[in-house]
């Protein structure tokens, strides 16, 4: 169906053509132009005029079956969208989401919330139905608290991280996902006022590996946002890369094409020139993409005691001027699928593989006992739930609580319990990706209406977030609890409520991995956590 056109006038683009409505949107905007697949971004500033930004842009391409994938998550159906198309070149845009006022002109001078989506570094889509921010939008308006949203797109997978000594030898910098990112906020700082928003007023918001992205930014020395959101992950979730694991990518990729006894110009040449679908097809699925330690955006990892430590040297502590951070009580649902693999006699396993890591004492044994893994007698399926819950605790809770001190008192911490209502293997639990559905408003009509008024809750409280207020006061340890509301037909109200103490049972979180965990080191678990990831 073709929109209805609206025609604004851009102070620096020109005349822009967006989608009208109460909510005007601008879709496929270009804030960056590449010569070739992995170049640098390089931020643009030329347009043709009039700008048509009415349709969606190519994303980056996505591995087959992403989107249902993601659905999976979700426990919902909905059908591949028809609007998805895909470009290894032509993928950097981002799409505006404007609200009017009462008088029908578009308002002005408005804080900024800019969604980087998750998809573990490999797939999603800012163009994806569920973070389509018309509702979100339209509910700051109608709530008295406006904002404007955007979402951006930006490489993904080996176009978007992969990297090698020969390719940085020949200029090609790592990190491009990290700097497509930067140039999208550097772009809203010089074009975004044109669309009534406020350039100084730029909230970063993010889930799963978008939130690691985000966290990821507090290491620029350069002032990309003024708030942080992250939701279902942080920086602490998911490692960096050492050069070395990158290198063994690579080579392994240029085995797959047959390269090896061609020159480093050539092989780098074939890379940027192969048929996109040639070149994946050949390529191995099961590499791991994720972003390096590049001595340059990513100067070293960040960690729970560096994090904890309100003088460590990130340089975010100097310009972020708030940060929301908080977990689903599942959030490790999305694992069932992803480390499946790891179920077969995951009981021993698992505490074998933590006791050579750890080595033997009290501290270890009172963790490992907390979760079950004293004992060798528990079939796969039990033993792999108490894996999950250790997954969730050591990769989302506890980077909840580092955070909370080391960025206190900027920080506000929540706690999402509501359950996911919907058919599918957690059915009843507070699952990954829940949080969207209730943030952006856009399944509402599938949901309990306690569960559908709950996502309002939640999003009133990112709206004055968003807009530099406190969205509730609590004590220094404090933290905000949604749910879990009723899924009941007749129930309307939700559940919400501002608990004192962070580790109290209240928030329906286990407090084994802090009280253990911290005697070991945090660090040190999630080290030994991820070594057991990392094997076959």
């Amino acid at each position: 169906m073709t929109p209805d056109v609206i025609q604004v006038q851009h102070p620096q683009l020109g005349t822009v053509k967006g989608c009208n409505g109460d909510v005007v949107s601008f879709r496929g905007l270009q804030y960056a132009t590449l010569n070739d697949r992995l170049a640098d971004p390089v931020l643009k500033t030329r347009y043709t005029n009039p700008l048509d930004a009415t349709t969606y842009g190519p994303m980056s391409p996505n591995p087959p079956g992403a989107f249902q994938l993601e659905m999976t998550l979700i426990q919902r159906s909905r059908p591949d969208p028809d609007y998805l198309t895909s470009s290894e070149t032509e993928s950097l845009s981002l799409n505006i989401w404007v609200p009017r006022g009462r008088d029908g002109e578009l308002l002005r001078n408005l804080p900024v919330f800019v969604w980087v989506h998750g998809g573990g570094f490999v797939s999603g889509s800012g163009n994806l139905p569920h973070y389509d921010l018309t509702r979100f939008v339209r509910l700051s308006t109608e709530q008295g608290t406006p904002v404007i949203g955007v979402t951006i797109n930006y490489r993904l997978g080996l176009l978007g991280l992969l990297t090698s000594q020969e390719l940085r030898d020949a200029g090609y910098k790592p990190n491009n996902q990290l700097r497509d990112q930067r140039v999208a906020f550097q772009w809203l700082r010089k074009y975004i006022s044109g669309f009534g928003g406020n350039p100084g007023s730029i909230t970063a918001a993010g889930e799963s590996t978008g939130a690691v992205t985000i966290g990821l930014h507090l290491l620029s020395d350069e002032s990309l946002f003024e708030q942080a959101y992250l939701t279902g992950g942080s920086p602490l979730l998911l490692p960096v890369s050492s050069p070395e694991d990158h290198e063994t990518s690579y080579n392994t990729i240029i085995r797959s094409l047959g390269l090896e006894s061609t020159t480093a110009s050539e092989r780098i040449q074939a890379l940027i020139s192969i048929p996109y679908d040639e070149l994946m097809a050949k390529v191995s699925m099961g590499l791991v993409y994720r972003p390096m330690l590049d001595n340059d955006l990513i100067k070293f990892p960040l960690s729970h005691a560096y994090v904890q430590d309100s003088k460590s040297n990130i340089p975010g502590r100097k310009w972020l001027q708030s940060l929301m951070i908080g977990d689903s009580q599942f959030d490790s649902s999305s694992m069932a699928i992803f480390a499946a693999f790891k179920k077969p006699g995951i009981s021993s396993k698992f505490s074998e593989s933590l006791l050579s890591a750890l080595g033997t004492g009290s501290a270890v044994e009172e963790l490992l006992a907390a979760y079950g893994f004293d004992s060798d007698s528990r079939d796969d399926e039990t033993a792999f739930r108490s894996f999950l819950d250790f997954s969730n605790d050591i990769g989302y809770f506890a980077a909840t609580c580092s955070f909370a001190t080391g960025f206190a008192p900027i920080t506000h911490t929540f706690a999402l319990n509501e359950k996911n209502p919907w058919n599918g293997m957690f059915q009843g639990e507070a699952t990954h990706v829940f949080d969207v559905v209730l943030l952006f408003q856009n399944f509402q009509e599938d949901l309990p209406a306690a569960l559908a008024q709950a996502g309002k809750d939640m999003a009133s409280d990112a709206f004055l977030f968003i807009r530099g207020k406190n969205p509730w006061v609590t004590a220094a340890n404090g933290t905000m609890v949604y749910g879990p509301s009723s899924s009941d037909s007749d129930a309307a109200k939700a559940t919400r409520r501002v608990v004192a103490e962070r580790l109290s049972p209240e928030t329906g979180r286990r407090r084994a991995m802090i009280d253990h965990g911290s005697k070991i080191g945090l660090d040190k678990v999630a080290a030994a956590y991820n070594a057991f990831m990392s094997t076959p």
